[in-house]
């Protein structure tokens, strides 16, 4: 593992136009399928949540892991009160990544290594810049910035995984970066995982990583797709005796807030940070 930074840009971008892809609502973000726009935005969320087991009912657990799922829904990115829709997982020429394609971390993203699979060959970068960079956009539960409407229907590649205690919830996902954005759609690989009685909450990390890095290029050498990008990161948590734990990925499809975009400059332009300086009196909790 090293320490290098990504500065590269696909040689094939995306043809999503990002002024079009915005909410009808200035200081909320929105799903997708709520207007006719035709670009979109694709954020990044990977939380656990874990609660004291306090509703059992009478042959059922449901509330108790309805309960961990909200936690995880906000443990960092506020995706609450949201009725989430799942579906597939790609984001094609239309859509933008943010965090990587739009307002990016100054500092990039941190590189992994690299990893090999038949003939394909990527290099790896870690998940956490474009999951900073999510939060950084609708901010969290007590500090909201630019969340999304309360009672939104959001579509979003998505999966959870709800156990009781005593062991380690984990959720991970891979997100492979296709050299021809113009023609193929970034993949989204989520796994989730549950390993009983495991006390060691890093435990599942390192080889999850390699298996969502390895199964985007399966699935590139699958559909003829060469990923040269994949970023990975994985989220677990222990549960104890008592407990239930909650691992959730969710990769919402949207459109943004319409003060989230500066108008001295793209998005494309700025990196996260300075767009945190230009949207901050904006941000729904200074208003």
């Amino acid at each position: 593992m090293t320490g290098a930074r990504d500065t590269m840009h696909a040689p094939h971008a995306p043809r999503a136009d990002e002024a079009l892809a915005r909410s009808r609502h200035a200081a909320y973000c929105e799903g997708y399928f709520a207007t006719t726009a035709p670009s979109h935005f694709l954020g990044v969320s990977l939380t656990t949540g874990v609660c004291e087991d306090m509703f059992p009912s009478p042959g059922s657990t449901k509330l108790d892991e309805t309960n961990a799922f909200d936690l995880a829904e906000v443990a960092r990115a506020n995706l609450g009160q949201l009725n989430a829709i799942t579906v597939s997982s790609f984001c094609g020429p239309h859509g933008l990544i943010w965090g990587l394609d739009v307002c990016a971390p100054a500092a990039g993203h941190r590189h992994l290594g690299a990893t090999s699979r038949r003939a394909q060959r990527a290099e790896v970068f870690d998940l956490a810049g474009l999951t900073a960079a999510f939060a950084a956009l609708v901010g969290t539960v007590e500090d909201k910035r630019f969340p999304f409407l309360p009672g939104s229907h959001l579509p979003a590649a998505m999966k959870s995984r709800a156990a009781a205690g005593p062991g380690v919830v984990y959720a991970g996902l891979g997100i492979g970066v296709p050299d021809d954005r113009a023609r193929n759609a970034c993949l989204l690989m989520e796994d989730v995982g549950f390993m009983p009685d495991e006390e060691d909450p890093d435990a599942p990390r390192e080889r999850a990583m390699e298996c969502l890095a390895q199964s985007v290029l399966e699935v590139g050498t699958n559909q003829r797709v060469r990923y040269g990008r994949v970023f990975v990161g994985v989220a677990s948590a222990r549960v104890a005796p008592g407990e239930t734990g909650c691992a959730l990925v969710m990769a919402p499809y949207f459109l943004l807030a319409r003060d989230a975009a500066p108008e001295r400059a793209p998005l494309a332009e700025l990196t996260l940070e300075r767009w945190e300086d230009e949207c901050r009196p904006r941000f729904l909790s200074r208003r």
